[in-house]
This record gives structure tokens, sequence and C-alpha cells, in this order.
């Protein structure tokens, strides 16, 4: 069960379904971006794109407004609209019928992505199954502290606190960092998840567990924070990280017109790409035009993943709403990738070795660039 609406949230553990479906396991996937590939037969993928229209216009806006911390955010947008994606998946029929009190489908496990959707982890107390967490970036500190691992307010990898992390910091710093920190948690446990329970109960009978107890006695959590992207920090046994887990042994190839452009770059070219939260042309148009005659004005060839149409686009710049990520990263002639620091498009820059300028933006995204930057492979 993968039901934020974000393409890297469900691409980062694709290989994992579909290596369980082709290895003769019955798969059932709930997705906001299914695969739709036939040659899967025990692979059944419902289709939850809808969730799309309930997150994600309104969230991107507001990253790009820049006006809340990222805990503030999450409090105030994420988790009332996590309600709504929560209640869209379970009052679904073909969900429906799964639980329904009479119905006889059977598992023998359930994955449930640890993304602010605490309710779904009553169906693994449904179908009497064990409960395995999945997050395709860092753990939040909730689910840390939940879990019993130490929960360090300060730490620079500590992603919750966005830019505010760091070494040396002053005492009046770590100060408000803890309050907020901790105050974060305290509004998660004892207003949020209650919120998420209601839920499950609604749809699953009130005789489930608290679903902060089932939380805390997960079989195994994995996600996707690899320390030597981010930082080292104190965790606990059943918490595994998968790293590069997305990553194509071979990657797919160039559009023809994308190919014979990147041929014709004497000097090399640069990749400008803001994942798939961000959308740029929402950005203000001084600020687009900017990055745009900055562009134009360099002896290099631009591939710049961009949402719309760029007026007055100068030859050397080209742009599509959508580009082969790693297929550009492993190109021999890229000098220099300009990106948002999520953490798989950090995965793959450090996998093909390809310089970094990072521009973060919201979430984990500066604790990447922040690391980047330490090692002497980016600036920021």
């Amino acid at each position: 069960i993968v039901p934020i609406p974000s393409y890297s949230h469900q691409t980062y553990y694709r290989s994992l379904w579909i290596a369980l479906s082709q290895k003769g396991h019955k798969v059932v996937l709930i997705t906001t971006d299914p695969i739709n590939d036939p040659s899967l037969t025990n692979l059944t993928e419902i289709n939850f794109q809808s969730n799309y229209q309930i997150m994600k216009l309104n969230f991107a806006k507001n990253i790009i407004a820049g006006t809340h911390a990222w805990l503030s955010t999450s409090r105030t947008q994420i988790w009332p609209l996590s309600g709504d994606t929560a209640e869209n998946i379970f009052k679904h029929p073909k969900v429906r019928k799964m639980y329904a009190p009479d119905s006889d489908e059977k598992f023998d496990l359930v994955i449930v992505e640890t993304v602010k959707v605490p309710s779904f982890y009553a169906l693994a107390h449904r179908f009497n199954a064990p409960l395995i967490g999945v997050s395709s970036f860092g753990l939040r500190n909730t689910l840390y502290y939940l879990l019993g691992a130490p929960v360090l307010s300060s730490h620079p990898s500590n992603w919750e606190m966005g830019d505010d992390t760091g070494l040396n910091l002053s005492l009046w710093r770590r100060i408000k960092n803890f309050i907020r920190q901790w105050y974060h948690i305290y509004c998660s446990i004892n207003y949020f998840y209650p919120k998420q329970q209601a839920i499950a109960e609604k749809y699953l009978g009130k005789n489930i567990p608290d679903i902060r107890d089932m939380e805390r006695n997960m079989s195994l959590v994995f996600h996707g924070q690899q320390e030597a992207l981010s930082f080292v920090k104190p965790t606990m046994p059943n918490i595994g990280v998968l790293g590069n887990f997305h990553i194509s042994k071979k990657p797919a190839a160039l559009s023809k017109d994308l190919k014979e452009f990147l041929a014709d770059a004497p000097n090399g070219f640069i990749y400008m790409s803001l994942g798939t939260n961000v959308i740029i042309s929402i950005f203000p148009e001084h600020i687009q035009n900017a990055f745009r005659d900055v562009f134009a004005s360099l002896p290099y060839k631009v591939v710049w993943k961009y949402d719309s149409e760029l007026p007055n686009k100068p030859d050397n710049i080209y742009t599509a709403k959508w580009i082969p990520q790693q297929s550009i990263l492993a190109h021999p002639n890229i000098k220099l990738f300009i990106y948002q620091g999520g953490l798989q498009s950090t995965g793959e820059a450090v996998y093909y070795t390809v310089p970094l300028l990072g521009l973060p933006i919201v979430a984990d995204q500066y604790t990447q660039v922040n690391k980047m930057v330490s090692l002497g492979v980016a600036k920021r």
C-alpha cells in the first residue's frame, strides 16, 4: 500500500513488487502510478491516481511559496490531506471487497508506506499478517520515537528540521529545534494518529488495536536514506536501509530528438530538474527568466525538465515535461546536474559520478545537499 501521490514514492520500491510477482507470489498493489505491464500476471494493481487531485497542486504551490517550515507544512497540510487520501482508498469498491467481514481474501504479508497514512496498518490486523513499513526517503522522527530509536533534534541527519540542523549550533538554536521537534511528535501522536485511528475503525470496526501500537510492533521497516548520502545516526535492529533500490542496470534509451541534441554538444551539457513535486512553471516569472537567460549565456547545452512551454527558448536549451533521468546522468558528456536535493536523484548522481549544484526547497532535500557539499562533490 503506497498511497502518497508522488512518483518518487512509487518508483523506489517498484522493483520489489515486480520481483515478488515474478517469483510466483500473488501481489495486490495499491498505488497512484501503476505499471500496467500485462506480463506481470501475478500483480494486481488498484489505481489511485485520483489521490493526486487531493494533494498535489496546493502542496506544490505552498512548497514554492516557502512560507512554512516542513514541520508546520506537515501539520497544516499533509496530515489533513492524508485523511482524505485514506478515505479515498478505504471506500473504493475493490478495496472494500478485500477487507469486508465476509471476505475470504488471505494475505501472508502487508507492506505499508510509513508516510502519514498509518490507518492502513490496521489491514495487517484484519488479515492477521505481519506488517512491514517502507519509506522511499528517511523515516519520520515520530516513527523513530515509537520504534524506540533516539530522536536527535539538531543532528544533521534530522531531515525534518530542514535547514536548521548542523554542527556547532548555538544553544538557542538547539533549544528551538528541540521544542519544534517534540511539539510535532506530540501533535502527531496525540492528534493526527487518533484521526487516522477513527478512519480505520470507520471501515474495519471498533475492535482493531491502536495503530500507534501497531507501528511500535512492526516486524521490519525499510527506508532509502543511506548514510553515505545523508549522515550516520543511531537506529534500531528492525530498521533496514535499501539503498539504490531504484537504479536501473540498463537505463532506457534516449528519444531520437534528445539524442541528436546531445550529439552536437562539443562542450558537453548541463541537466536541470527539480524533481516531480516542484512545478517550476508556477515559480515567479522573473525567476524562470533568470534561469533561462543564464542558461542562454553559457557555452554548454542545457537539458531542462520543464513542465510547460518555455517562452523565447534559446537554441542551446532543450525542454521536456518528462526526461529519463538515469539515461541523462549516464551520458558521458554531462558536466553538471542542477537539482533540488531529492534522495533518489542524489543516489543516481553519486552512482553515475555527476557533479551537483543543489537548490534545496523542502523536507529532506537540505540534508542530502548539505551532505554532498561536505563531501566536496556539490555546491549549494
